[in-house]
């Protein structure tokens, strides 16, 4: 019995070891990453993030008993040479892509994996647009316009706000003029009004034409809406608390600068935004930060963790589908429903075309510091 007993045991480490080494010698599950390391997007993007998240997965064992590979090309933000590093990634055999951080970028990735339904998804675009043009393998990671507008519509609601005045520019893409269409359609399906719109030009040291129309607008609206980037993000408030107009200024991830404080001065609070997350502590954001600064990477913005947040969706998928050929995974990623991630505690992709319903995190700004003061998924989503 006891030479059973041993040889049993034997047989049980060699069939241990045996099952290891298999694991180890797996092909691994290779993702490729359309990136604008290089160019006027590459802020947008975050390989780092990526890279990350794919460390903290293959410690934790991998999926499917398979390492994760990234594989990373520099598009250097340029549409034609996205399309070439998607190519280059497909050809490598990858079982998802993620695409660069714009529509007119991230589309055309989407288009060359169309025909074998590689699934693609974008870390930074907000853009529906993206999505739009090729439901069955494109993937918003970051919310689309519509969510985060109608998001901060509807605490504006909560907050007992009735009146707003819209902001809208047609100087860097759909952004400047969608956020502020969506905003209107959510604020006054929730029984607020908009009392005005006043168009703008960026680049200008002086908006005391907007400031005008906005005095003049009756009644007078409690709030100031639209989708700004920087530097109007914080010269806006600035000059409207300057001549005395007391309206809140709301808007969505545009706001989300670190630069935007010292730019409003004392307007500053008078912003209220809704972002992906805020690294609050206890949350899986500040986690994640912790942990890939420990292993020596640097936080640039938001855009490393919805980075991360990508390959855990990837990750997620391939694990449902218990398979890494693209199609599967493209299949699972379209049922995705309640998954945790690292800016959101709820990401679902079912029945939404590629535009996740995400919960969002409402910051203010007090004293120059950023304040997160709520999570919200809207109940009133308008159709992109």
């Amino acid at each position: 019995m006891k030479r059973k007993l041993m040889t049993g045991v034997a047989l049980l480490a060699m069939c241990t070891s045996s099952t290891l080494t298999h694991a180890e010698d797996a092909e691994p599950i290779r993702i490729g990453y359309a990136a604008a390391m290089t160019g006027i997007l590459a802020p947008y993007d975050s390989v780092d993030g990526a890279r990350c998240q794919v460390e903290r997965i293959n410690e934790a064992g991998g999926v499917l008993g398979r390492k994760l590979v990234l594989e990373a090309r520099d598009m250097k933000s340029d549409a034609v040479m996205g399309s070439v590093a998607a190519q280059e990634l497909i050809d490598m055999g990858v079982a998802a892509l993620i695409a660069p951080p714009s529509d007119d970028t991230a589309i055309p990735v989407a288009a060359v994996a169309l025909a074998q339904q590689i699934p693609v998804l974008s870390v930074g675009s907000t853009a529906v647009q993206f999505p739009l043009a090729s439901p069955t393998n494109s993937y918003l990671t970051a919310f689309g316009d519509n969510l985060s507008a109608a998001a901060i519509a509807q605490y504006a609601a909560s907050k007992g706000y009735k009146t707003a005045a819209l902001m809208v520019s047609r100087d860097f893409g759909s952004y400047g003029i969608v956020v502020p269409e969506y905003f209107a359609d959510a604020f006054k399906h929730l029984g607020g009004s908009i009392v005005g719109t006043v168009n703008y030009n960026i680049g200008l040291s002086d908006y005391s034409a907007q400031i005008a129309e906005v005095k003049a607008m009756e009644p007078k609206p409690e709030l100031i809406v639209g989708g700004f980037i920087a530097p109007e993000n914080g010269v806006f408030p600035r000059q409207f608390k300057a001549a005395n107009i007391d309206a809140k200024f709301m808007g969505t991830d545009g706001y989300d600068d670190p630069g935007l404080p010292s730019i409003a001065g004392p307007g500053a609070d008078q912003v209220t935004f809704v972002t992906h997350g805020f690294p609050s502590e206890g949350t899986p954001l500040k986690a994640f930060y912790d942990d890939c600064t420990k292993r020596g990477y640097k936080i640039q913005n938001i855009f490393f963790a919805l980075a991360g947040e990508t390959i855990l969706l990837i990750k997620d998928a391939i694990g449902r589908a218990q398979s890494a050929e693209p199609a599967k995974v493209n299949a699972a990623l379209a049922e995705t429903e309640n998954v945790e991630g690292i800016t959101s505690r709820s990401i679902t992709y079912k029945g939404r075309s590629g535009i996740p319903l995400k919960e969002l995190t409402v910051v203010t700004i007090k004293n120059g510091v950023f304040e997160p003061v709520e999570r919200i998924t809207p109940n009133y989503v308008p159709a992109p």
